[in-house]
């Protein structure tokens, strides 16, 4: 695509009226808000437009917190970022999850889901979405789910998946043919420069792996570089203040979290109709382009309140009956499809690759069963309709992303990465599952069979991370309790702005997404209305 790639440029300074570093959704989002405008954007990338293997390496990392999570995985270092390898899953947040909840700690956004609601209709639109609708009646064609659920026990919810992902794909030729905006490509931000007061950013420092040096120099800056390096480069630019920018308050990094997600055993219909149902996930990654979503279930908002619960919601998705259940969650199967994604390039080795080699050697017998299964269902085709879940977790102050004492190619400090869940978050997902259960075995519809295996911390066998990294730079109207104000700028700075989900106060169990470009959507219109 058109733009410049850093290392060919000669370095020095570069100026601009708005500096936006990282291209991934919610960089990509602003950058086509402010197209055409009377303001010159730099859109700063580190990555290629192609895949590069170098630029990934940055993104190395230790987890010291909850097990299998992955540091990198899911960040993309490439101009689209993550959208050019994601799913498409949408949905906003609910009303509640913008509310002060008094049973979950930390809740509460500075603003409300109709405040938002005019900016997740306009994001519809750049995430490639339906019409904004999301009650069933929406997207079902042949009336609901065919689940006749006790609308009071388990509530019937849609998503929708985006028909256009790829948003480097989607919108390279619209930056390509912009008059204002310039894509920087290959450009490492490795330090934001802060005037002596610290009140203020005077440039950002940029490098390449040629050695080219670069600052660019703006008017107003905004870090769109995700849920961890958000936090990262905010801790790592420590010259004026020694905890770094906008941490005068020790919340830099600190709220983080992720979506959690369990395949907690399968459902068994009680007879074929329910077969190639919209309430089922055929593909994964082309359910865009057969039915434009699927629907879920949660627990309606009035079960939430009245039991004190998180947020939680389920769906049903076809899979290979070899990849549910207990023995593909064992932990040498877990350590083999690790191993198997550094070779694939899914995933970044870590610390604690030689106890997957180890674990999975261990286990061979048993990985070498499962992978016997994977053919034979190849062969012969075996599905199941496994039941996916996610919950919402309470934002937890010590669960956070540090700077480690390991280093990157240019010197910055690498991440350790300490996820922690209350054990309290337990019981959205128990009351979730237990009902649903219920509800469908009176129903009549089939039996939802669970799956007990747990790990050593008693959390479902299946755990995984979502991916989603969320909260470390949270906003708030109180500077002792948020990183960025409801505008999304860094409180005590007058022109540092940061967008995605690195803001979001509590999660939801929604995926991020849609809510990332809502919000750089709002906060572009926020960047149009200031005086030049």
């Amino acid at each position: 695509m058109a733009g410049i790639d850093a290392r060919s440029h000669p370095g020095g300074r570069v100026d601009c009226d708005i500096c936006i570093v990282g291209a991934g959704a919610a960089g990509i989002a602003l950058a086509l808000e402010l197209n055409g405008t009377p303001q010159s954007v730099a859109l700063v990338e580190s990555g290629d437009t192609p895949f590069r293997h170098r630029p990934q390496m940055l993104y190395r990392g230790e987890n010291i917190g909850m097990p299998n999570f992955s540091v990198a995985k899911s960040r993309l270092r490439r101009f689209g970022g993550s959208t050019t390898r994601w799913g498409g899953q949408c949905r906003p947040l609910d009303t509640l999850d913008f509310e002060k909840r008094e049973w979950i700690d930390n809740s509460g956004w500075p603003l409300s889901r109709a405040e938002l609601d005019p900016y997740y209709e306009r994001a519809h639109r750049t995430v490639s979405l339906g019409p904004y609708r999301y009650e069933p009646s929406a997207l079902s064609r042949e009336g609901l789910c065919d689940l006749p659920l006790d609308p009071e026990v388990i509530e019937t919810i849609i998503y929708q998946f985006s028909r256009r992902k790829d948003f480097a794909q989607t919108y390279g030729a619209a930056l390509e043919a912009s008059d204002n905006v310039t894509v920087w490509r290959n450009a490492n931000a490795v330090e934001i420069v802060s005037s002596p007061n610290g009140n203020e950013v005077q440039t950002i420092k940029a490098r390449t792996f040629n050695g080219r040096k670069i600052e660019f120099a703006a008017r107003t800056y905004v870090l769109a570089l995700g849920g961890i390096e958000n936090a990262r480069v905010m801790l790592a630019s420590n010259r004026t203040e020694r905890a770094g920018i906008g941490n005068r308050h020790d919340l830099v990094g600190r709220y983080f979290a992720d979506h959690p997600y369990f395949t907690v055993g399968h459902f068994e219909p009680s007879g074929p109709a329910f077969d190639r149902n919209w309430c089922v996930i055929e593909n994964y990654d082309s359910q865009g382009d057969i039915t434009g979503g699927h629907g879920a279930f949660r627990l309606p908002e009035a079960v939430q309140k009245r039991e004190q619960l998180n947020g939680a919601a389920a769906y049903l998705i076809r899979r290979p009956a070899h990849k549910t259940g207990p023995q593909y969650y064992a932990p040498a199967m877990r350590s083999a499809n690790f191993l198997i994604e550094v070779l694939r390039h899914y995933d970044l080795s870590d610390g604690r690759l030689a106890s997957h080699v180890t674990q999975a050697v261990k286990g061979a017998a048993q990985v070498t069963r499962n992978l016997a299964q994977s053919v034979s269902h190849k062969v012969v085709p075996k599905h199941v309709m496994s039941v996916r879940t996610v919950i919402e977790t309470t934002p937890v102050r010590d669960s956070r992303v540090l700077l480690g004492p390991a280093r990157d190619a240019f010197g910055m400090q690498r991440v350790q990465v300490d996820w922690r869940i209350r054990e309290d978050d337990k019981r959205g997902l128990s009351h979730l599952i237990d009902s649903l259960g219920a509800a469908m075995a009176r129903s009549g519809a089939g039996k939802l069979v669970v799956d007990d295996s747990r790990l050593e911390n008693g959390w479902p066998a299946s755990m995984v991370g979502g991916k989603h990294h969320i909260g470390t730079t949270r906003m708030h109207e109180d500077p002792a309790q948020g990183v960025v104000d409801p505008d999304c700028r860094v409180h005590g700075m007058r022109n540092l702005f940061i967008a995605g989900s690195s803001v979001f106060p509590t999660a939801g169990y929604a995926n991020p997404t849609l809510t990332i470009v809502a919000l750089a959507i709002r906060l572009a219109d926020h960047l149009r209305s200031q005086p030049r």
